[in-house]
Order: structure tokens, then sequence, then C-alpha cells
């Protein structure tokens, strides 16, 4: 009988959850465990005679602690591939990347975890494969095998990976629709370049470092690099949801293509969500955690005061096994969540130890600036950083609430515009004037920035940031130089805002953060902090089923003028402690306010951002920054922790990557003695 043959129409590609205790959680006796994908990868497309397997091999060094455990290079005719792997499950050979399919004929390099592979596994058998491994790699390669691009919307999981097809001359590079993996490339000499990080692009030889200094700009406005935005010329990051593909012959002629995009319900009707609604939304957060579940080491659940982390963790106990739950805690009593994470924790009968802050903490800014690869100011890195350090010694797995505050309108500026969505669209109106009067008001005031947030021409735009990226006190503070750059900074943010005009303003803050914040911010700071420990963090309310079930939902569904996640909420009070569910939202903050007064956080910024030779960079002002830093520590203006943070991050940044290297790249990273 002639094998089934497979289509993208006969796979459910996403799971059901339907019958979801038909799985185990952990794989059954005598099934081969899936192989771990969890890793760096890296390579080129192009003429073989401008390159080769030393390229690669270089170009693997910096990612060692992606995958400190095994190396794999394979190349052939305009093409190669370079693989770093970090051991958790199924520590056969038959795991080993690059792989190839049994004629040899297609190879695949793959960063992450394909969640419903034994689905799909299971479609293919049907179908006539036979496998030779247990692995999700394996279920990807013969998907890719056979359906090339279009196998990408059948996968529930994260990803960055790279294909070759040596009989067609083809290659794909993809990324999961969420960001959750990175992948950046650049195009030199007619060769396409790619890695998990951008030092493994640096690490050739021949890789050019011209700071884009718009790029600069963009990073002091927003804290991170938006979109394909990178910090050196010539380099790019792949877009969540889009594939590059191409020919091995003329690579460089390939283009970014997206294979999915979120659309979301702008219907207007307020209604809470139905009990039926509830019930699903109960099922595939279930279903989403429990085929996270899936792994023959220890897992662990990383667990805040909040409502998101604290489901995640409820769902692991019900499905009858009892992850860790680790927590940060801050001596600082405002941004500690410690006490709300144990009644959370003991309510689901889970096992919980606090993680203290190392005090102060801004020791740790070289280690964070050299392992983000470009200048990145989110100052919740920090914890994150210290949460991955310390769990890589209690499991090797361990799963999130991330995804929860992007797919339920939980952050807090949704509520404050749907609260003052009348004050907005009377700023709006008079937004001109609002601008004129800001202007005559001293640029690092209080008083100015907010008249600055309500003058934005869009009526939306002034409550889309809880800081405001055309911040006036840049003005007085960046290098003179710079301050031309300072007007298109934004310009990112705003063109996509522009782009929505006409939706509700939720779901125009909603798309703005899927397509900017979640994956240039939020998952780069997941990301780089746990591979620094080599760790892998699965986040099930990333879970493309449940992002879609809240995408289907009229936006008023998920908050009112009081609070956000309606429907989450509505689902703690059936697992979570009612002080956990009622809890107001902190986030994963950092008290920089305190810091910078403190005598150590003021000498760091005097010893690093006004020392003479830092005026060379041309990024900042020293007198601009001293005036900052005194306003700061007076305590009698407005806060400026973050922008001192950014500056130092950026500081930072530039001793480890602004200066060309006058020798190839060392293995020695300021992370190895941390992890050790």
């Amino acid at each position: 009988m002639a094998p089934t043959r497979l289509t993208s129409d006969r796979l459910d590609p996403l799971g059901s959850v339907a019958g979801v205790d038909a799985l185990p959680s952990r794989r059954r006796a005598g099934e081969q465990g899936e192989a771990e994908t969890m890793c760096g990868i890296c390579g080129w497309f192009g003429p073989a005679q401008a390159a080769g397997p030393e390229l690669t091999a270089a170009m693997t060094v910096p990612l060692q602690h992606r995958g400190p455990d095994d190396l794999g290079i394979e190349g052939g005719d305009g093409w190669s591939l370079g693989f770093r792997r970090l051991s958790i499950l199924d520590l056969s050979p038959l795991g080993h990347q690059p792989m190839r399919s049994p004629d040899g004929s297609c190879w695949l390099a793959f960063n992450g975890e394909i969640y419903n592979y034994l689905e799909l596994r299971r479609e293919l058998e049907r179908a006539g494969e036979a496998f030779q491994s247990g692995s999700d790699t394996e279920v990807l390669l013969r998907l890719l095998m056979r359906l090339g691009a279009g196998a990408l919307p059948l996968l529930n999981g994260m990803f960055a990976l790279a294909f070759v097809d040596t009989k067609r001359r083809s290659f794909l590079l993809a990324r999961d629709r969420l960001g959750v993996k990175p992948l950046y490339y650049s195009d030199q000499d007619g060769h396409l370049r790619f890695a998990s990080e951008l030092k493994g692009l640096l690490a050739c030889p021949d890789a050019p470092r011209e700071i884009d200094r718009s790029a600069v700009a963009q990073y002091l406005a927003l804290g991170y690099l938006p979109g394909e935005t990178c910090i050196f010329e010539g380099y790019r990051k792949l877009p969540p949801g889009h594939v590059l593909a191409g020919s091995l012959d003329r690579p460089h002629a390939a283009s970014p293509a997206p294979y999915w995009d979120l659309t979301l319900n702008d219907d207007p009707v307020r209604r809470p969500a139905s009990p039926a609604e509830l019930d699903e939304l109960e099922s595939l957060l279930f279903d989403a955690v429990r085929i996270r579940l899936r792994s023959d080491v220890p897992v662990g659940v990383f667990l805040s005061g909040g409502i998101d982390s604290g489901l995640v963790a409820a769902m692991a106990a019900k499905t009858g096994q009892a992850p860790l739950a680790l927590t940060v805690g801050f001596a600082e009593e405002n941004w500690d969540e410690s006490a709300l994470a144990r009644t959370t924790a003991a309510h689901a009968g889970l096992e919980h130890r606090v993680i203290p802050q190392r005090a102060g903490g801004l020791s740790d800014i070289d280690r964070l600036a050299w392992l983000f690869d470009e200048p990145f100011g989110d100052p919740s890195a920090l914890p994150s950083f210290t949460l991955c350090e310390a769990a890589a010694s209690h499991a090797t797995v361990f799963l999130s609430g991330d995804g929860g505050d992007e797919a339920f309108g939980g952050y807090r500026r949704y509520v404050e515009s749907t609260r003052r969505e009348g004050l907005i669209r009377a700023a709006g109106r008079f937004g001109p004037a609002l601008g004129a009067a800001s202007r005559l008001l001293p640029r690092a005031s209080l008083a100015r920035y907010q008249l600055s947030k309500l003058s934005l021409p869009d009526w939306g735009g002034a409550a889309v940031f809880d800081e405001l990226p055309d911040d006036p006190v840049m003005e007085h503070y960046v290098h003179p130089d710079l301050r031309p750059l300072l007007q298109n900074a934004s310009s990112p943010i705003w063109e996509r805002w522009r782009m929505s005009r006409g939706a509700p303003l939720t779901a125009r803050q909603q798309k703005l953060d899927y397509s900017l914040y979640l994956p240039d911010d939020v998952l780069v700071k997941v990301d780089r902090a746990s591979m620094a420990h080599s760790i892998e963090v699965r986040s099930p309310l990333l879970d493309v089923r449940i992002v879609e079930w809240a995408a289907r939902l009229p936006r008023a569904c998920l908050l009112d003028h009081a609070q956000g996640k309606l429907p989450l909420r509505a689902l703690a009070a059936r697992f979570l402690p009612e002080v956990t569910g009622q809890s107001p939202k902190r986030g994963f903050g950092v008290p920089l306010g305190d810091w910078f007064r403190e005598p150590a956080g003021r000498a760091m910024v005097r010893e690093r951002l006004l020392d003479r030779g830092s005026e060379e960079l041309g990024f900042w002002s020293l007198n601009g920054v001293e005036r900052i830093l005194d306003l700061h520590s007076s305590g009698r203006s407005r806060d400026f922790g973050l922008l001192l943070w950014r500056l130092l991050m950026l500081e930072a940044w530039c001793r480890h990557y602004a200066a060309a290297p006058t020798q190839p790249w060392r293995a020695q990273s300021p992370l190895q003695g941390a992890i050790a």
C-alpha cells in the first residue's frame, strides 16, 4: 500500500485540547525521549570558494554558552551549518545536529522546542514516515522535507532554524511566530551569514563593526533596538513569524516573508468572558503547561506574586507533577513579591524557594552588556539574570508567566488609556497648543514630560508608553552630534501606531507590543538571561492557541476601567488564593531610583559616564549627564534612574563591542566566572 501523502491540511498543527489527558507528560515506557534542541546555531550560504568550515567554526566559539556540551559543523557546496548543543534530554548521538535526512540530501540546525512534536510525529508515521530517533528535531526535519515553509504553521513551539535542501539547491531560515528565539543575519560579499546571537556573526574575521548611530539614538529613546534594526550597520534580525528562503547560488536575493500574522477582534462590545469560554481557556492553559512539562530532567516554575505565573504554577501542580517554584526576593519592600509567591506556592502544593537579589546589583552591568550583544536598557534584565543564575543549580527547564500581559491587556498603560480615553481625545485636538506650552518649561521638569505626552499628534499616542520615547530631556544629555538623529529615533513605533489608526485603542496598543516590545525587549531578556546559564525557559501563555484565543475576544472583554486580564483573573478565582488574584501588578522591576541616589550608584555614574575618555564616543554630553545625576540625587525632580541605567549599559556595551578586535574572538567571556 502506498504511503499517504502528507499535506498541511491533514495535520492538526497545534494539537487539540480534547482529551488532554490522553498523552502522559513524561515519555511512555519504551519510547525514546525528545532530543534537546536548546542551543546556538550559525552558518552561511553562498559561494563555496569564498568560505569554508573554518568560518563556521569561528562563529560557534562565542555561542558556547548556549550549548557547552557538543559541537557540530557540516557543510557542502555553497552552505555550512554550525550547532552548539546543550544536553537536556535523549543524550544519544541520534540527537546530534546538524541533522541529516536518511538520503543525505537535507540538513537541519534547530534552536528551540517543538512542543507538539509527538502529535506531529504520529501523523507523519500514518503517512509512511519511519523515524530513527525520538527527537523533535527529526520530526521537524521530515516536515520541512515534505512541506518546506508550509510546515511552519503546523508548529507549536519556539524556534529558530536553518534548513538546507542540497537537491533543490535551496535554503530556509525561519523564526517562531512571536520571536521567542533569536536569529541574526547579514549579507556580505555574496554570502548570507546567520547566527543565534550577533556575537556569532561578529566572530567572523572580516566582520564589519561600523556602529549605526541612528540605532544608538533609537536605543536611547526606547531602551532596546526595535524590529530589524541592529546596532552595527549591515546586520539585521529576522522578524518573528517570518521565513527567509532562497537559492544557495543567490542567497543575497532572498528577503523575509511573513508566514503568520495575528488578527485582533475590534468589536467594541463589552461583556465578560462566558463560563464556556473560561472553561475553554482553562483547558488550553492546562494543555499548554502539560506539553511544556515533557522532560527527562527536573522542571521548575518561575513564580512571582502575580496571576500569570501563579496560574502556570497551579496548572503544573494540577498535572500531578510538582515542579519547584523559584522567586526573586528584594530587600526593598516595595519591589518584593516573595510573600505573595509563597502564598501561591503553598496553595498549589509546590515547594518554594526565594532567591535573594544581590544587594545593589550594579556590579553585573558588564556581564549583562556582554551577554546582550547590543545595548539593552531594560533593568528587569538584572533580576532575570540573577534568577536564572541561581535557578541553574535547581533544574534545567523552567516554566514562566511571560506573554499574559500582551495577550490579555495586562499592562498599566492599557487600563489607563481605557480610563482616560476622553481626556486623550481632547488632548489630541489641542496637541499643538499643549506642545507649545510644554516647550516653555524646563526640559528636565516633570510637568514638561507630562505635557509632552499629551501633545503627541495622534490622540491615542499619549497613553501608549509608560516611558515617553520622545522624552524632551534627551536633548539635555545626548551628545550634540547625535541630537539630529533623535527626530526619527522613535519612528518604528509611530509608523506602526499610525498604521493601526481607526482600531480601538487597546487593540492598537496590543498590536504594537506584539510587533516590538514583546519580541525585542521581553523575549530578548528571557532568552539571553536563561541561555547565559544554560537553562531553558518555556512560556505556556505564549502558546499560539492561547494567543489566538485571546485575540478572538473583543478587546473590551479583556479589560475595563479598573483592571486588565479579566479572563485570567476569572480563572485565578478558580485556582489561586484570593490575595493573589487581587494584588496590583508590579512587574519585574528594579529600584533604580534608590540605587542612583546611594553613594555607590552615584560613584559608578561619575566614573563611567563623566570620564573625559567616554566623551570621545560621541553618545552623551558630560555636562548634561552631570546635570541629570545632580537633579536625580536631589530627590526634588523627576526620577532619572532609568535614563542613567540606559547610559551605563551603553557605556558597558561599548567596552566589549565598540572597538574592532585585534585578534580572533576569544572564548573567555565575562560570564564564565559567574556560571562556573
